[in-house]
């Protein structure tokens, strides 16, 4: 006998055009965007899709592909826009103050500014303006309305416990992978580029990098990841959508310790907003792994050798004792969505054959390759 899975779907639930009962009904767009003949008497979901609804598919991962690179160029560009701005500013300033410059005097306004509150208010600026840009024009070309990334659902405060300490966990778990992979990589000269987080320096540069830390980057990276990105590929698989969001999230970090995490995390956040139907809980878990490492980089200013030592070491037990079980009953309580065999030719292949996707990943390789050469 033929096996039904493989079969035409007809007639089609356009509320689960694929039939399977793994998904959130209510998260997923209408696939008429993507199958107008749908919504037609008698129309049928075939097995593999025909040009017209590949094209469709393909157009809506290129659109999410190139809003990230849309956010990551307008971020570049206005980082070093005002970067130069300032440092312009500050020769003007220092000319009127000292008169003839030293010949290196722009490698020491470089430095300032690094060492300044000036390099984290200009990221602040520039990666605010370029997701908020970026999403605002994703959703836009990807027919996303707005208000629908909002609608919380089933969701209270004992669960949010429950995805806040299981972040917790893996952010412990990758930094202990990371602590094993980072000295073996580097005995064999394989170059590795570790991120650095300091409070130390003056108020002004504290206040924003907290505030970038912990408000602007996990906010605007969830609109971009869990809303243009996840919402799109969603339109096919709510499960390809968890994986392709967490995959391009991780790449985005740009170094192995950081990739480490987000993968991971991409996933938790991802299946947390389906679950959810919404932003919220992603952005609070975001922000509470974001303000845990700031916390203890924070905790290393102003602690002795020793109580930094025993305050670790009782958060890290904590973690892993809260973390370890909140993931299991998770686990226990919580299923990831399965992909059907239709879902499956509508996929990875698809979204592989966007060149877009190719560019994101060239991109963001190209960046790290440049940091840590």
């Amino acid at each position: 006998m033929p096996n039904p899975d493989y079969a035409e779907i007809s007639p089609v639930d356009l509320r689960n055009p694929f039939r399977n009962p793994t998904e959130e009904p209510d998260y997923s767009p209408d696939y008429r965007a993507i199958a107008p003949e749908l919504g037609m008497p008698g129309s049928s979901l075939p097995l593999f899709p025909a040009r017209a609804e590949r094209s469709r598919i393909r157009r809506y991962f290129s659109l999410a592909f190139f809003t990230l690179i849309l956010g990551f160029v307008v971020t570049l560009g206005l980082y070093l826009g005002l970067r130069m701005l300032c440092a312009a500013v500050l020769k003007q300033v220092d000319l009127r103050k000292i008169g003839d410059l030293p010949q290196n005097y722009m490698l020491i306004a470089d430095q300032y500014m690094d060492d300044s509150a000036i390099h984290f208010g200009i990221l602040l600026i520039s990666v605010l303006c370029g997701n908020l840009t970026a999403f605002l024009i994703g959703c836009r070309m990807t027919g996303i309305r707005k208000r629908t990334l909002f609608r919380l659902r089933d969701f209270r405060f004992p669960r949010m416990c429950l995805y806040i300490m299981a972040g917790l966990w893996i952010g412990l778990l990758s930094g202990m992978l990371s602590d094993l992979l980072v000295p073996f990589l580097r005995q064999n000269r394989i170059p590795v580029v570790i991120p650095e987080l300091s409070l130390r320096g003056s108020n002004s540069r504290m206040m924003l990098i907290v505030l970038y830390t912990c408000l602007i980057e996990p906010v605007t990276e969830e609109l971009l990841l869990r809303g243009v990105v996840l919402k799109n590929a969603s339109r096919v698989s709510q499960r390809f959508g968890i994986f392709l969001s967490a995959f391009l999230f991780a790449v985005m970090h740009e170094n192995l310790p950081q990739f480490l995490l987000a993968l991971p995390l991409g996933i938790l956040l991802a299946y947390i907003t389906i679950r959810h139907n919404s932003l919220m809980p992603a952005i609070i878990v975001h922000m509470a792994v974001n303000g845990a490492a700031v916390l203890r980089a924070g905790a290393e200013t102003v602690l002795d050798a020793g109580t930094l030592h025993t305050a670790e070491l009782v958060s890290m037990l904590g973690i892993l004792l809260l973390g370890t079980a909140s993931v299991f009953y998770l686990f226990l309580t919580e299923h990831m969505p399965e992909k059907t065999p239709h879902q499956c030719m509508r996929g990875m292949r698809l979204a592989g054959s966007s060149p877009l996707f190719w560019a994101f990943l060239c991109i963001h390789a190209a960046v790290m390759l440049y940091a840590i050469m």
